[in-house]
């Protein structure tokens, strides 16, 4: 028998992101899918030509554990991870699934699937080495980074090479955790070195953001939104979070409907291709499930930051809002008109009469339940056996997670700008902040 699994209730003072939560909890259940080698998530419902066995695709699978770890019941991600290890092709774009894993971990409390995975994790890692080049960086063209006709294009991107830091620290945790010290060291250094040349390579001064770096040595100079990545790994160097403000500029990222994937007054913005899927312009749930998460990191470890809470909750409310279908339903498609609101790739795939004019339909390609969980109820999830909040939701005027599965307890979340900070533990244990305090809270499990 199918097991139910149900996502922690989330309700708050904005109806429209309540129904939007709601949406994209039961969007991923509708991905869930037994397989003979068991269960997977799937991005597409429909099966496409392009996906692995059993309409596998890696590309947005970090975002599957990042969604799926609020899980009541999450064991169905240990299966995702064995798959991916022993059945499917994680390499078919980039992915960093060790970091992933570990991401599942961290809420769950149990790392016994990391540890078990650990020789087919670090055997992954090592397979990347195809992706190396001379000087220590990796290299992806933009089409396997998930993200077709970039404007930066093909070569030292800042996604293939965070990942690779992140996975080289994950696989460093787990070795450190089962006692083989040495490969925990070399997989320590190994982070190290290449964080330093991200921070080294690919920060481009003349935009002030981490950028694409060509094979060839070459700079791209535009500013892309994989430019934030960095920072939901925790990779830049101090003096560099200027780049935040862009999110503000409605000459650069900010748009009516959402975070545009390019800056809108580079040459090449929106530049046509015969394609329906484009990174040049157009907004994509996906990249702005990255960059959110970046702010989220970035809001939370900054003493005195360029942007504030508010404005990471206008972002995430605009995100909410573009959950939409034209009749005003619950929806999410793969890009959008920034301008506009108008689901781009289904609407020329359907002008060209395309079979698969509707395969984007409940799209599962981003993230948007973990965004609310970390970032407006604020839950930092770490190895250790402790409850670290954060909130960055209290411009709402009220909100509350009930339900919440955290390392083996239940805690529910509430915030009214009139009590203040609620945090409930197995249903007997309180913690209460007033309004005007600082509503960081560390409680030991």
């Amino acid at each position: 028998m199918e097991k139910a699994y149900t996502f922690p209730r989330f309700t708050s003072s904005d109806r429209e992101l309540d129904l939007t939560y709601q949406y994209r909890c039961e969007l991923y259940l509708r991905h869930v899918r037994q397989t003979p080698a068991g269960h997977i998530i799937t991005e597409f419902l429909p099966d496409v030509p392009w996906a692995g066995i059993y309409n596998s695709i890696s590309c947005a699978a970090q975002h599957h554990f990042k969604d799926g770890r609020w899980m009541k019941d999450s064991s169905v991600l240990g299966e995702y991870a064995a798959f991916w290890c022993e059945t499917g092709n994680p390499r078919l774009y980039s992915f960093p699934i060790a970091d992933s894993i570990l991401a599942w971990e961290a809420v769950t409390g149990n790392h016994e699937t990391s540890a078990g995975l650990y020789s087919k994790l670090a055997g992954i890692c090592a397979d990347w080495d195809d992706h190396k080049l001379e000087n220590g960086m990796y290299s992806q063209t933009c089409n396997y980074d998930g993200m077709e006709y970039s404007i930066s294009g093909d070569g030292m991107r800042p996604t293939i090479n965070s990942y690779m830091a992140a996975e080289f620290r994950a696989l460093a945790g787990i070795a450190k955790g089962l006692g083989r010290d040495e490969e925990a060291d070399g997989y320590g250094k190994e982070a190290l070195r290449l964080t330093e040349m991200i921070n080294d390579t690919l920060w481009n001064d003349a935009i002030g953001m981490f950028g694409v770096r060509h094979e060839d040595g070459e700079m791209q100079n535009v500013r892309e939104q994989i430019g934030y990545i960095p920072w939901i790994y925790g990779i830049p160097t101090p003096g560099k979070d200027g780049c935040f403000r862009y999110l503000l500029d409605p000459a650069c990222f900010k748009a009516p409907h959402g975070l545009r994937t390019a800056d809108a007054s580079h040459p090449d913005y929106n530049k046509p291709f015969d394609h329906e899927c484009l990174w040049n312009g157009p907004v994509w749930p996906f990249a702005t499930a990255q960059t959110l998460t970046a702010v989220i990191e970035y809001l939370q470890t900054t003493q005195s930051p360029t942007i504030s809470k508010g404005d990471f909750m206008d972002m995430l409310l605009t995100y909410a809002y573009s959950h939409r279908d034209e009749d005003g339903t619950p929806w999410l498609d793969e890009n959008m008109d920034p301008d506009t609101g108008e689901w781009l790739a289904r609407k020329i795939l359907r002008e060209w009469n395309r079979d698969d004019k509707d395969r984007g339909r409940h799209y599962n390609h981003s993230t948007f339940i973990d965004l609310v969980m970390t970032g407006i109820c604020g839950i930092r999830p770490v190895a250790e056996n402790r409850l670290i909040l954060c909130p960055l939701g209290t411009s709402l005027e009220h909100f509350k997670a009930e339900g919440i599965g955290y390392h083996g307890h239940t805690v529910d979340v509430e915030w009214n700008q009139n009590m203040g900070l609620r945090v409930l533990v197995d249903g007997s244990r309180e913690y209460t902040k007033a309004p005007e305090d600082d509503l960081t809270m560390e409680i030991e499990l």
